[in-house]
């Protein structure tokens, strides 16, 4: 009996010691949660610094002269600081360098990849203003497009006498066509967003997708057919990079490019190419014929695919109905509370919360004056579970008073 007593005795001693671990565990849990650093998400900036500069302002993260401010806040830019607007060089400058100062003051500035980005490092230049160029211009410039139009003449008569195929056009008509298409300033942006270039460089060392504060931050969105951990899906991107260098690096070696090749001229070199090799005696070009034809299939590889995370645009077009079907899947996939996304301008200019406030929408267009009438810079922060809305020259707007619901396992 008294071996009984004394069992018993034991086991509710450590029912109490158990009791006050988790009492301690939750109540240090809960400190832990009311520590976490105040965060400023903004969405596409599209190289409009003076509204970038103003709406990181309002949010109190940099003073006038765009020196940090915000102490141990933490800044999520979403990416597409790039392309469409006049500032290019300068956005990525201010960024970078707002990185430095942030640090050296406690707080951290987290810049993402935005499929602009990856655009420019893999040489699609679509929306490549002709100012973004013109950052890019110095006095060496023209002399640099005559050594590469040299270059190109070169290579295409190689190429033709490789093939067998006719003498290709390469009189002044020619080089002006090409000139025109290879504007001042075009040879130093491709070499700056290299893989030894500061931009590319920098820009290959970013992630494509963070959790801070139990909220998931990423351009696009995670889709229902890419539901994974993030770090799987960063991994993914990198890897996709990766392998576009790997790719580059033997088209030049093979002859087939030039390092300063755009996209579409490195497609249209494929192309031939494979056109050859699908002719008479090459039966063994096996290898070659896969690379060529995995790196034309653009548009499967994840960085690029309209359903991976710098690209996915469901979460603005689904119904409320799909959101809440797909959404809490999506939610327990990444283990976060809520998904904040850029990509899709909303249309009033307003940032967008959606699916019982499990999904924040925050592109509103900020380079509104030529691209998105009606748009604006905003930004959304997170502050002890209360996420508001911060729009220029007016307070902060409340958007979800309380802290997004916990998903299975997330702690």
């Amino acid at each position: 009996m008294s071996g009984i007593r004394t069992g018993f005795l034991r086991l509710r001693s450590a029912s109490v010691v158990v009791g006050l671990w988790l009492a301690v565990a939750a109540a240090t849990a809960a400190t832990a949660a009311d520590a976490a650093p105040r965060v400023v998400a903004v969405g596409d900036v599209h190289g409009d610094l003076p509204a970038f500069q103003a709406i990181l302002a309002q949010a109190g993260l940099v003073d006038a002269g765009g020196a940090w401010t915000g102490g141990d806040a933490v800044l999520v830019q979403l990416g597409d600081l790039i392309d469409r607007g006049p500032s290019m060089r300068a956005t990525l400058d201010f960024v970078m360098a707002l990185e430095g100062r942030a640090a050296s003051r406690g707080g951290r500035v987290v810049a993402l990849l935005g499929n602009h980005e990856v655009m420019n490092v893999v040489g699609d230049l679509r929306y490549v203003a002709p100012e973004n160029y013109a950052e890019f211009a110095d006095a060496g410039s023209e002399k640099r497009r005559a050594d590469a139009w040299e270059a190109v003449v070169a290579l295409r008569k190689s190429r033709a006498s490789r093939l067998g195929q006719p003498d290709p056009p390469v009189g002044p008509e020619e080089r002006q066509k090409w000139l025109a298409a290879h504007p001042p300033g075009y040879l130093e942006q491709r070499e700056a967003f290299g893989p030894d270039g500061a931009y590319g460089r920098w820009l290959r060392r970013r992630s494509a997708c963070v959790l801070e504060s139990g909220s998931a931050f990423l351009h696009g969105g995670v889709s229902p057919s890419l539901a994974e951990p993030l770090e799987n899906l960063d991994r993914r991107v990198h890897e996709d990079l990766a392998a576009y260098d790997a790719d580059r690096k033997l088209f030049v070696s093979q002859g087939l490019i030039l390092p300063f090749f755009d996209l579409e001229e490195t497609f249209r070199a494929l192309r031939e190419e494979l056109a050859a090799l699908d002719g008479p005696g090459n039966a063994e070009s096996g290898e070659r014929r896969r690379i060529y034809q995995h790196f034309l299939e653009w548009d499967k590889w994840t960085m690029n695919s309209p359903e991976g995370p710098l690209w996915f645009r469901g979460y603005s077009g689904w119904s409320d109905e799909e959101g809440r079907a797909q959404v809490p899947r999506l939610l327990a996939a990444v283990r976060a509370e809520r998904l904040v996304v850029a990509h899709t301008v909303q249309p009033d200019g307003r940032i967008r919360m959606r699916f019982d406030g499990a999904v924040f929408l925050i592109d509103t267009g900020m380079l509104d004056s030529r691209f998105f009438p009606g748009g604006r810079a905003s930004a959304l922060e997170i502050s002890d579970g209360v996420a508001r809305a911060i729009y220029p020259g007016e307070p902060p707007r409340i958007l979800q008073e309380a802290p997004a619901k916990k998903v299975a396992g997330l702690r």
